[in-house]
C-alpha cells in the first residue's frame, strides 16, 4: 500500500479511476465512498447496486485491493446508504452487506461504521462498535478507522477498537479533509502529534490523506490562467521525513464538498493540469458564433500544452489516457465537451503522477 486516494462512486471519479493504465490500478489502493446513482424518473432516489457494478467494471480485478466507506455527505445519500449506517444490532446491516460484496470483490477492506445516531449511552455507543469490529475480524484480514484531523476521541476509539481486534490488522487513515492555501506546515505539526499518540496501538499502517483542491479552481487565479500548489503533497514530505512509515493519501484532486450543480447558465470550458507538485488550469469562453464548446475546448488544450509544465509532466509519467484527451482536444477533437469529463482527466493524470512518484 504506497498510495490511497479517496473519491466517490459519482460518474467523473469512475471514469477516471476506469481508465488508469493496469500498472497504476495494481499501484493503488483506492478508498471509494459509496454514493448513490443518478437520479431518475425510475430510480427517484438513485441506486448503490448501479454504483458497485460501474466500480466492479472499472475496477473489477479480483487481486487489487479497495478500501469501502459510505458518504456521509447529506446531499448524496439516501435510505440505503442510511440503513447500512445504521447502529443496531453491532451495524449488522453493514456487515452483512459488506458479507455479500465478497463474492465480486473478495479484496475488499471495510472502513468501521462510527455513529452516535439513536445511541443513548457512550456504553452502548461502544458496545455496538465492538461488536461490529469483532464480525469484521471474522471475515475480513484487515479493518480501516477513519476519522477527520479535528475529531478529539479517535484515542478512546481505538482504545476500544483494540478489544476487538489486534492493532496489527488495523489501518488508520487520519483525514485532515482541506488545506488552505500556504497552511501545510501547520497541518504537518498537527498531524505528527496525532501520529505519535497514534503509535501506541502498533497499528498495521497509518495513511495521511489531504486536498487543496479549491470548489472553485478561479479562487486561485484569474478568467483565463490560475495554478496552487500540492499542499497536500507538501504535507506528506513534511511528515514522511519523520514518520517514514506513513502512506500517502489524497481525494485524487477533488475537493471533498460536493456542490449541488445548477443548470441552465452553460460554463466557461477548462482544463486542469496537475504535475508533480502543482495544478494550473487554462479557460477560453464559448463566443456567441460558436455552436458548441468544442473551439474553446481546442483553445484551452493548446495553451496546456504550450505551458512548459506539461512537456516535463508528460516526460514523467511517459503518457497516460487523460494525456491522450488533452491531446486529441488540441488536435481539434475534444473528446468530451462537459465540465465532468474533464474533471475525470484530471484525477486520471493526478492519479498517474501520484502512482508514479510514489513507486520510487
Amino acid at each position: 500500500m504506497i498510495y490511497v486516494p479517496i473519491m466517490k462512486t459519482g460518474d467523473a471519479e469512475i471514469r477516471g479511476l476506469e481508465n488508469l493504465s493496469k500498472d497504476v490500478k495494481d499501484r493503488i489502493t483506492p478508498l471509494i465512498e459509496l454514493t448513490p446513482s443518478r437520479v431518475s424518473k425510475n430510480v427517484p432516489h438513485g441506486d448503490i447496486n448501479k454504483r458497485l457494478t460501474r466500480l466492479k467494471e472499472a475496477y473489477g480485478d479480483r487481486d487489487r485491493e479497495f478500501i469501502l466507506d459510505l458518504t456521509t455527505d447529506a446531499n448524496l445519500t439516501n435510505r440505503q446508504i442510511e440503513d447500512l449506517q445504521n447502529t443496531h444490532d453491532g451495524y449488522v446491516n453493514w456487515i452483512d452487506f459488506l458479507v455479500s460484496l465478497k463474492k465480486d470483490f473478495p479484496k475488499i477492506i471495510p472502513v468501521i461504521q462510527i455513529s452516535d445516531k439513536n445511541i443513548k449511552s457512550e456504553e452502548e455507543y461502544y458496545n455496538r462498535i465492538r461488536q461490529q469490529v469483532h464480525a469484521l475480524g471474522e471475515y475480513f484480514d484487515d479493518v480501516v478507522y477513519r476519522f477527520p484531523l479535528e475529531y478529539a476521541s479517535y484515542i478512546d476509539d481505538l482504545k476500544e477498537i483494540c478489544k476487538a481486534i489486534s492493532g496489527d490488522r488495523i489501518i488508520c487513515v487520519v483525514d485532515a479533509g482541506f488545506i488552505l492555501r500556504e497552511k501545510a506546515a501547520i497541518y504537518s505539526q498537527a498531524i505528527e502529534k496525532v501520529i505519535t499518540e497514534l503509535e501506541q496501538f502498533s497499528l498495521g499502517k497509518i495513511v495521511v490523506s489531504a486536498t487543496s483542491f479549491p470548489k472553485n479552481p478561479t479562487e486561485n487565479g484569474g478568467d483565463e490562467y490560475g495554478d496552487s500548489n500540492l499542499e497536500e503533497w507538501t504535507l506528506y514530505n513534511n511528515i514522511s521525513s519523520k514518520k517514514k512509515f506513513v502512506i500517502y493519501g489524497d481525494y485524487a484532486s477533488i475537493n471533498p464538498i460536493r456542490s449541488l450543480q445548477a443548470g441552465g447558465n452553460g460554463w466557461v470550458p477548462r482544463i486542469d493540469m496537475p504535475t508533480e507538485t502543482q495544478c494550473f488550469y487554462y479557460r477560453s469562453r464559448k463566443s456567441q458564433i460558436e455552436a458548441s464548446y468544442a473551439a474553446a475546448y481546442t483553445r484551452v488544450a493548446n495553451s496546456i500544452q504550450n505551458d512548459k509544465r506539461y512537456a516535463k509532466t508528460t516526460k514523467l509519467i511517459n503518457g497516460c489516457w487523460g494525456i491522450e484527451q488533452i491531446e486529441s482536444a488540441a488536435e481539434g477533437y475534444p473528446p468530451g465537451l462537459s465540465p465532468s469529463f474533464w474533471i475525470s482527466v484530471r484525477m486520471n493524470i493526478h492519479m498517474t503522477i501520484r502512482g508514479v512518484l510514489l513507486s520510487v
